[in-house]
């Protein structure tokens, strides 16, 4: 490669000799000399130089002098001293102001290893800047994505969401401009529908005309609307030459410009379009996640357009921003349509986060949280969003499609893994290593549907820590947590056997009438070391072990026999709930358990409700479902808890043996004045009065939130506001009867 070399030199012949010297080792090179300080300022502005060659004394210029401007206007260009009178003082003066090296006049032979690498390391250290900036601007533009899907989750108003979506594209992608467009109703052209950077003062006016052919095309907007194909140019300058006649790009103010399509159910609506400062900044990465950030706007639109908001929310997990169960399935259900004959059978994988429990002990349930958002973007990073799901419980669903059989699927998955989990999370200062377990389902010749092949993947998943089958890293960090949490795990076993678990009881007003209308069981756990400890610290212990099981039949036990101890003394009569864990409803004799708990004293007044999570009756046909039509046949009542944050089918709940919706305490907190809360909770209680079901709020803590639940017409409520939760004793004289 030709070097370009910048002499500072007032004797011609010493330049010669040095390019002499140069090429004659293998330095090819070409040259200009300039003695002067206004000759060489012209030089450096000039630039397309390679390395400056200076001698330190010149009749009308100095050396250090010319270093000192060199830094200014080329601080890239290596700067060498090539001189006869330089001393050793004033050559480590030289270096530490910013010169790579110096070579003597009388000492040539130095010249050309010193020019060598100069030249190699600064090369290297434009590859590291350019590998830099690449990795910068790939780094916004997930953060970019990753804002975007949060505000496609939690908006719910079409324009507020795309106003967001622009000015998230500008703010954290760093684009010039953010532009949607749609296409007006009935007409070949599209108007700007919102925007944000810097847009010119006729964009509100603009009007893009969808041509009928290509050597029609007058924008770029109305190209991406007539072929439903993005469009980038990388290089206005270099457009072609239809796009390069399109009005607003003759004096545009930006390099770069890409454009994707906006659709609804397969139909082209608009486009969303993009402006870059930097010339070929926008690489086929980049693109890839344009593509999902267009994709999601696409969902959201499809869903403003046909769903509430009650749906919408079930469909993504708001967290990670990720798909939910349901929408993971309908996404592979469609791929597995869609796949022809000679393609690859697609695989699915489940990944679980290894002892995410005790991370949420050890830092707080918000670093989990925080964990859990970036395993996600490491996730978008090597997979299309809409190959993947969150699923709940530090569980994510990811979808192999390109998998040649089982070996292939693994070998891909393990890829995936090392590269996401090898190193460690950086959570407030600490670095944590994640480890999971996984579990792989590929799809047979005979063919599985979409639930099955997610389900055989969680059966995977369970033989995977059954079998201890992956690899665990040993870190001395949590080591001392990890015994902790087994120390605690003793314990809990032997509070049931030492008689150590209470229930409290919160009671549940009647919002018309202001009188008490039920209670809720609430197991806490009275510590011989700490007294009474809330369930948040040890229920996720008990579920994970299985001891959820006993401890719950113990509950249902409990909350009977006090039930019949207050209708001996003659109390008013009252439902109480008692929530209900999965583990325990899928045990065999499940119902018969429970018939027998509440024979001979419910009715009148006094009875027994479940309280259970949504994801228990995604299928209506299965055995947790028939268990819970058998029980509501004997009287117990079935209640959805914390309504809202799951994924129920909302299509099916007037299928389902369900009498109460439990609206989750996160939607409660944000009336009356959040946006998204004051128009979800209605939806919901009408929801609810359409299935005749009985609408509880839960968390109440103001009188503002009470009076707007009642004006929405919502049945019951429970918090702080009327009663914190309580030991039966201390219930009892809330359900005197009333002379």
């Amino acid at each position: 490669m030709l070097a370009r070399v910048l002499f500072v030199e007032d004797v011609e012949t010493d330049a010669e000799l040095a390019v002499r010297r140069l090429r004659t080792e293998g330095v090819p090179c070409e040259y200009k000399r300039v003695e002067t300080e206004q000759q060489y300022l012209d030089a450096l502005h000039s630039g397309g130089y390679d390395i400056i060659l200076s001698d330190f004394s010149l009749p009308q210029f100095d050396g250090m002098s010319a270093l000192a401007l060199a830094k200014r206007e080329l601080p890239d260009v290596p700067f060498i001293f090539l001189s006869g009178t330089i001393g050793e003082e004033r050559a480590i003066e030289a270096l530490r102001c910013g010169a790579v090296d110096y070579v003597l006049k009388s000492n040539l032979k130095r010249l050309a290893p010193a020019v060598t690498r100069a030249l190699r390391e600064a090369e290297q250290q434009r590859e590291r800047t350019a590998q830099q900036a690449r990795i910068a601007r790939l780094t916004r533009i997930l953060e970019m994505l990753s804002g975007i899907n949060t505000a496609v989750v939690r908006i719910r108003d079409r324009l507020e969401l795309l106003h967001e979506a622009c000015r998230i594209a500008v703010t954290t992608g760093h684009y010039v401009t953010a532009l949607v467009s749609f296409i007006e109703p009935g007409t070949r052209t599209a108007r700007p529908h919102t925007w944000a950077g810097e847009a010119d003062e006729q964009m509100e006016s603009r009007v893009f005309v969808i041509a009928a052919s290509a050597e029609e095309d007058s924008s770029v907007t109305g190209r991406v609307l007539r072929t439903g194909e993005v469009f980038l140019c990388n290089d206005i300058a270099r457009a072609d030459r239809i796009v390069s006649r399109f009005p607003s790009l003759r004096d545009a103010q930006f390099q770069a410009i890409v454009a994707l399509p906006l659709t609804v159910d397969g139909t082209i609506v608009g486009t969303l379009t993009l402006t870059a400062q930097d010339r070929d900044s926008i690489t086929d990465e980049e693109l890839n996640l344009l593509r999902e950030v267009a994709a999601n706007l696409s969902f959201a639109l499809q869903y403003f357009e046909k769903e509430s908001a009650v749906q919408f929310l079930s469909y993504f997990d708001s967290l990670t921003g990720l798909a939910k169960r349901v929408l993971f399935c309908e996404r592979l259900a469609s791929r597995l349509t869609a796949r022809k004959a000679e393609e690859p059978q697609p695989a699915v994988a489940i990944i679980d986060i290894e002892h995410l429990s005790i991370i949420n002990d050890s830092y707080g349930r918000h670093a989990g949280d925080h964990l859990l958002r970036l395993i996600a973007d490491r996730l978008r990073s090597r997979l299309n969003t809409e190959s993947l799901a969150y699923l709940g419980a530090g569980c994510f669903g990811m979808l192999l499609e390109n998998a040649d059989g089982q070996d292939d699927a693994l070998r891909e998955l393990q890829q995936h893994i090392v590269a996401m989990f090898d190193k460690p999370f950086r959570i407030e200062a600490h670095d944590v290593p994640v480890t999971v377990k996984s579990g792989l389902a590929c799809r047979g010749p005979g063919g599985q549907d979409a639930e099955a092949l997610v389900q055989n993947a969680e059966a995977g998943l369970r033989q995977a820590k059954l079998a201890g089958e992956q690899y665990h890293h040993h870190r001395l960090d949590l080591s001392s947590k990890l015994a902790a949490r087994l120390a605690l795990e003793h314990r809990l076993r032997g509070a049931l056997e030492n008689d150590r678990y209470l229930l409290y009881y919160q009671p549940k007003i009647d919002i018309a009438s202001g009188e008490l209308d039920g209670v809720e069981a609430l197991l806490r756990w009275d510590d011989p070391e700490r007294g009474i400890v809330s369930p948040g610290e040890f229920l996720p212990i008990l579920e994970s072990t299985g001891m959820i099981v006993s401890v719950g039949e113990w509950a249902l036990h409990h909350a009977a026999a006090q039930c019949q101890r207050w209708k001996a003394a003659g109390l008013r009569p009252i439902h109480v709930a008692v929530n209900c864990s999965p583990l325990q409803l899928r045990r065999p004799g499940f119902a018969e358990l429970v018939r027998d708990i509440v024979q001979g004293w419910s009715g009148d007044g006094w009875g027994l409700d479940l309280e259970i999570t949504e994801s228990l009756l995604i299928d209506p046909e299965s055995d947790e479902v028939r268990k819970l039509r058998a029980l509501r046949g004997a009287g117990v009542r079935v209640a959805i808890d914390d309504f809202g944050t799951g994924y129920s089918s909302l299509s099916r709940l007037s299928d389902l043996p369900v009498d109460t919706l439990k609206i989750d305490r996160c939607f409660i907190n944000g009336l009356p004045g959040d946006r998204a809360s004051s128009r979800l909770v209605p939806t919901v209680i009408s929801l609810a009065r359409a299935f005749d079901m009985t609408t509880v709020a839960e968390g109440v803590e103001t009188r503002a939130q009470l009076n707007f639940l009642q004006q929405a017409g919502c049945i019951q409520s429970q918090g702080f506001l009327h009663a914190q939760p309580m030991p039966a004793a201390a219930l009892e004289a809330l359900l005197a009867p009333k002379h």
